[in-house]
């Protein structure tokens, strides 16, 4: 059964769909998963992109898991959505993937993370944590990045 109450929305860099569609079979029998846009004329315009999101997300509580790989911090939709994000003031969870440098170490490099994730990382706003395909562990990151959200302001 799913809770109604709460969207989890998979922020990710198109080379790490693999990580996006493990998440959904881990957690989406528990969540309503939402996804970005995929048309190649709304992923290239920003007003567009974020009138689709606006669509999408009318109304709903959102969280905002970003997969962090090695490239992330290179695509504009994530910092799009991201942004969208951030101005409704949704939860924000990174998640570090096996992919990445800083995967299982204690600190992250601040140069391959998206700029907008990384703000909110140093404010409290937004959870960092490594990947895992635990279905508690997540459970227990998106109820942290809950709990941060009503703590702390978003920096847009």
């Amino acid at each position: 059964m799913k809770r109604n109450d709460i969207n989890i929305y998979i922020s990710y860099f198109h080379i790490d769909e693999y990580f996006k569609n493990l998440l959904n079979d881990i957690i989406g029998e528990n969540y309503t998963i939402k996804s970005s846009p995929q048309e190649y004329y709304i992923k290239n315009n920003f007003n567009t992109y974020m009138d689709t999101l606006n669509k999408n997300n009318e109304n709903d509580e959102n969280i905002f898991i970003v997969l962090v790989g090695t490239d992330t911090y290179r695509s504009i939709n994530v910092d799009w959505e991201l942004e969208f994000g951030l101005s409704h003031q949704n939860p924000i969870l990174g998640l570090c993937l096996p992919t990445n440098d800083d995967y299982k170490k204690d600190v992250c490099t601040p140069k391959n993370m998206p700029t907008k994730l990384l703000n909110n990382l140093y404010s409290g706003y937004a959870s960092y944590f490594d990947w895992t395909d635990s279905f508690s562990d997540l459970k227990e990151y998106i109820s942290i990045s809950i709990n941060n959200k009503i703590h702390r302001h978003a920096l847009i």
